[in-house]
């Protein structure tokens, strides 16, 4: 059985992984702050990234080293990561990364909130 996981994170922890180690990919117009749009952007290009065969679904092969802390994302408890799931956990990071409430992520939220995430992801 092909057991399925996500990336949360930010590396993944993007907010995970894409974002994580990209905030220039992230900021698509290069003004300083990760507003909802580019998130949602990058989120999307990192799952077409991740199921990289095109099922809807990441398996812990097509999540590599990303797997442990993609686990969480398994919120059905089906051993697969749905897009669906994958969203709904990125959407979670972003609820607190927003820590102002302004519609943005700063560059020093996003620290903070990749921080945080990697301290409670699985051997992070």
């Amino acid at each position: 059985m092909k057991r399925t996981i996500i990336l949360f994170g930010a590396g993944l922890t993007l907010a995970g992984a894409a974002i994580a180690g990209n905030w220039q990919a992230a900021d698509a117009n290069g003004d300083g702050q990760l507003t909802k749009a580019e998130f949602d952007a990058a989120t999307a290009a990192e799952w077409q990234k991740l199921d990289a065969d095109g099922n809807g679904q990441v398996t812990t092969q097509e999540a590599g080293d990303k797997a442990a802390k993609l686990a969480t994302a398994d919120t059905n408890g089906d051993g697969q990561i749905s897009q669906a799931e994958f969203i709904a956990k990125k959407n979670s990071w972003w609820a607190t990364a927003d820590a102002d409430g302004n519609g943005s992520v700063s560059r020093d939220e996003f620290a903070a909130a990749s921080a945080r995430a990697d301290t409670r992801a699985p051997g992070g």
